[in-house]
């Protein structure tokens, strides 16, 4: 190309020389740009507005959730009773308030919380923006959560709803049940609702408690100093409490005071008289006397802990307002029971001799290290649970080891296995062998696992009935595998004892290497006696609000997890577990008469000893052990240490009144003839095999098919 036929840029002369312009190719590149990075912009903006309002409708249905109707209704204690009828304590008879209407609160006062919390109250819907930007800006600059930015109605919401933590999470719920609550009130309605309920330190709720609590007046009488110095407690109630903290108290007030003045709520003259002022405060063991005498408040207990989750579980919304009427299904008499068993119980275990762990009586705080227990009963036609006992000193340690821990079952699984192996065809006349566990005999397992007996004997052919009354661990495997390991696993969900899903495939399931609560296990074995019946373990009955509405009343959730014939074998065996050679034997020699059935337990290295056992109308099951698995002792066998508590839990419910009888038989059991090896139909070649045997047969569970083996 000819340099003189290439484009060229003009240029123009200007004021201060040349300059160069652009060409139409530049101007339309230039105004391509633009529009790209004007519809970029667009885009972006239109994508924001878009999250925006995603996450808004996101938590505002989140927040529809929350009956707005709790905000009007003033905290009183929720009532809890037991299964009869009579009290069992209160919750959150520590939030009780006394309500009065605005003009029976000094002035001062609403405009020392205005002034101090949200100056704006009047001027925002329920969130204020200029104020959370403020907020959040000076907490990045100090690097440090100075500010909140929550306003009034926020702060309304998170008492009344319990929306506790600071995570953007919660925030953003916190916001979206305001704007619920500003358009469900008037202002003066929403300041009302907060001034009577607002926590002003050491037990005190709302204005007129603090008032008296503090000063010993109406919260009408309050002069300027005094409800300023009460407003400047809310942000930490217990750092600005005029009780312990009377310079910080006092520095707040001023602080408040000085917010009042610059608000043009109060002249300067007032703020700098009432600034000088030295507010007198009455002593704390005053107002502790008045709130021990007023404020139904109850010791905390492992009952009542698991109340108290339960209903914040069922009704979020009701916790902070309280006024609900619990009945659960608790017995105090079976619960006083269970707890003095296993005190005297384990303070006899560590008294004996070669006992090495620290002591209940050594306790000096921290986490305890002492032997703990736990127990369960239940009702097996129902499933209501009658005592819950966690652990032995609540006031110690809140971990409630019935429902919350789960430990390895070790052989009280066994009879889970049984009763799936039952169902497959197999009957307790049958033979399996003792022997050890060979190489390669679990031809799924890529492991070779050779499990050990109890007394470290390994025996020949024995009946199906002696590897559970025996509770023989290598018969308890080729039982398990005649069942099959997917069939065990099934059945373990089925029984309430875990997810399968999360369970590895393994052969020590088998003989309990599995871990389940006590109160799972302890719902798992009542559906021996109820035919094969599992119904779901509960405690809460019924709960009604303050105006009598029922908001809830349990209903019976209950399925089959074994067949009848099944369930009928498996309890036949638990019953001679029990009985003179079963591992559960020192029940009888302790003197429990009543028609009983139940199964011994204990880990390896004697770290988890267990009883779990029942009666035709209670299922009760008993765990030992410490915190962090170690060996109790040398020969802490649940035969030995988990029985004795069992039998004073059964024998206190039998001497209270519940009656105890014999268990029911199903219908149609028939007394056969079955081949030993197969437990199938016997034929000629069976009976010259010398296999031949009589078993009693419950209908269901009658074979059809004739002998393949002989």
């Amino acid at each position: 190309m000819h340099h003189s036929d290439r484009p060229r840029r003009r240029k123009a002369r200007s004021g201060s020389g040349w300059r160069e312009t652009e060409t139409p190719r530049h101007l339309a590149i230039r105004a391509c740009l633009v529009r790209l990075v004007v519809i970029a912009v667009l885009f972006s903006v239109c994508i924001s507005l878009l999250l925006v309002a995603l996450l808004l409708f996101r938590y505002d249905r989140e927040a529809a959730r929350y009956d707005i109707s709790a905000v009007r209704r003033m905290p009183k204690e929720s009532v809890v009773l037991e299964a009869s009828g009579r009290l069992l304590g209160y919750l959150h008879g520590e939030n009780v308030a006394t309500e009065l209407p605005l003009e029976e609160i000094s002035p001062f006062f609403l405009h020392a919380v205005i002034a101090r919390e949200d100056s704006r109250f009047y001027q925002h819907h329920g969130i204020d923006h200029w104020g959370l930007l403020r907020a959040w800006l000076r907490n990045l600059r100090e690097k440090r959560t100075v500010q909140g930015g929550s306003t009034v109605t926020m702060q309304l919401s998170r008492m009344t709803y319990e929306l506790e933590g600071r995570t953007m999470d919660r925030k953003l719920l916190e916001m979206a049940v305001a704007r619920r609550i500003e358009k469900s009130f008037k202002k003066d309605e929403i300041l009302g609702f907060y001034v009577n309920r607002v926590f002003l330190g050491t037990g005190m709720n709302g204005i007129e408690q603090a008032a008296r609590g503090y000063f010993g007046k109406h919260a009408s009488e309050l002069s300027l100093s005094e409800a300023a110095m009460i407003a400047g407690v809310i942000r930490a109630p217990n750092g600005f409490s005029p009780f312990r903290h009377y310079d910080a108290a006092l520095r707040e007030m001023k602080s408040t005071l000085s917010r009042m003045e610059d608000e043009g709520m109060i002249s300067q003259a007032e703020a700098e008289a009432a600034a000088s002022a030295n507010p007198v405060v009455l002593p704390q063991s005053r107002w502790m006397e008045m709130l021990k005498k007023e404020a139904r408040i109850s010791e905390r207990t492992y009952l009542l802990s698991l109340v108290d989750e339960k209903i914040r579980e069922l009704f979020p919304s009701h916790v902070g307002a309280g006024g609900l009427t619990i009945r659960t299904t608790f017995d105090s008499r079976l619960q006083a029971a269970a707890e003095t068993s296993i005190a005297n119980r384990l303070n006899d275990l560590e008294r004996l001799p070669g006992y090495a762990h620290p002591r209940l009586s050594e306790y000096q705080g921290g986490v305890p290290t002492y032997l703990q227990a736990a127990t369960t009963i239940l009702e097996n036609y129902t499933g209501a649970i009658r005592a819950v006992v966690g652990g032995r000193r609540f006031s110690h340690s809140e971990f409630d080891r019935a429902m919350r821990a789960r430990r390895p079952m070790g052989s009280v699984f066994k009879p889970l296995v049984y009763g799936a192996a039952f169902e497959r065809g197999l009957f307790p006349g049958m033979m399996v062998s003792d022997g050890k566990i060979e190489p390669g005999e679990i031809s799924w397992s890529s492991r070779d696992w050779n499990p050990q007996n109890a007394d470290g004997i390994f025996g020949g052919k024995l009946s199906v009935e002696t590897g559970l009354i025996q509770s023989r661990n290598t018969m308890t495997v080729r039982v398990g595998e005649r069942a099959g390991i997917d069939t065990v696993i099934a059945m373990m969900e089925h029984a309430g004892l875990g997810k399968s899903d999360s369970v590895e495939r393994n052969p020590t399931i088998y003989i309990g290497s599995t871990g389940a609560s006590v109160e799972d296990v302890t719902s798992a074995y009542s559906c021996f006696s109820t035919g094969g019946i599992r119904h779901e373990p509960y405690f809460i009955e019924s709960v009604t609000d303050r105006d009598g509405t029922i908001l809830f009343q349990h209903e019976d959730k209950n399925y089959r997890v074994l067949s009848l014939g099944a369930a009928w074998l498996t309890s036949h065996l638990l019953e001679k577990v029990v009985a003179d050679g079963g591992t559960g034997a020192g029940l009888r020699q302790l003197g429990f008469t009543a028609p009983a059935g139940g199964k011994t337990g204990t880990t390896n290295r004697f770290e988890d000893a267990w009883f779990v056992g029942y009666t035709n109308r209670l299922s009760c099951g008993v765990w030992i052990g410490l915190d962090q698995p170690e060996t109790i002792m040398e020969g802490a066998y649940g035969g030995r240490i988990a029985v004795p508590v069992w039998y004073d839990i059964m024998s206190a419910a039998a001497a209270i009144g519940y009656e105890f009888g014999d268990f029911p038989n199903p219908e149609g059991t028939v007394s056969m003839d079955l081949c030993r090896d197969c437990g199938l139909l016997p034929k000629k070649s069976c009976e010259r095999a010398g296999s031949v045997y009589r078993e009693i047969v419950p209908y269901d569970l009658i074979p059809r098919k004739s002998c393949r083996l002989h």
